[in-house]
C-alpha cells in the first residue's frame, strides 16, 4: 500500500512539472519578464523505500541506479536526481550533471550519442613513406 501511495505521488510530481512547462512556453514572446530560478519544491533528503529504490532506473539511459546522500545516482552517467521529502525526483531537467553536483570530483559528463563525433576531431594516422 505504501509503494502504491508513493509511486502515485511520484506520478502527480512529474504531471505538475509538465503542466508547468507547457504553461511556462505559453507565454507571448514580446513580454520580457524576470526569470528567476524556481524555489525548491521541498526539503532535500527523507526516507526511500528500499523496495522502490531497488526498481529505479535512470530515466536518460536506463542505468541502475544508487543512493548516496540527499541524491539518487545514476551509475552509468553519473546525473544525481534529488530526493525531495522522501521522493526520488526522476526527471532528466532536474538532475545534476556530474560536474555541477555538490561534493563531484570533477569528472566528465560523458558524451550523449552524437555529440561525441562532434566533440572529438577524428584520429589522424602517421603513416610511414618509404
Amino acid at each position: 500500500m505504501k509503494k502504491r501511495i508513493l509511486l502515485s505521488a511520484i506520478a502527480v510530481g512529474v504531471g505538475i512539472a509538465a503542466w508547468l512547462r507547457l504553461r511556462g512556453g505559453q507565454q507571448a514572446e514580446s513580454e520580457t519578464a524576470v526569470v528567476e530560478p524556481p524555489a525548491p519544491l521541498g526539503q532535500l533528503g527523507g526516507e526511500v523505500d528500499s523496495e522502490l529504490l531497488a526498481i529505479l532506473a535512470c530515466p536518460l539511459d536506463k542505468a541502475p541506479v544508487a543512493r548516496e546522500g540527499d541524491y539518487i545516482v545514476c551509475s552509468q552517467c553519473g546525473r544525481r536526481y534529488p530526493i525531495r521529502d522522501g521522493i526520488p525526483v526522476m526527471l532528466i531537467e532536474e538532475a545534476l550533471l556530474p560536474e555541477s553536483a555538490p561534493g563531484a570530483e570533477g569528472q566528465p559528463a560523458p558524451a550523449i550519442a552524437g555529440e561525441a563525433a562532434a566533440a572529438e576531431p577524428p584520429a589522424q594516422v602517421e603513416t610511414e613513406t618509404a
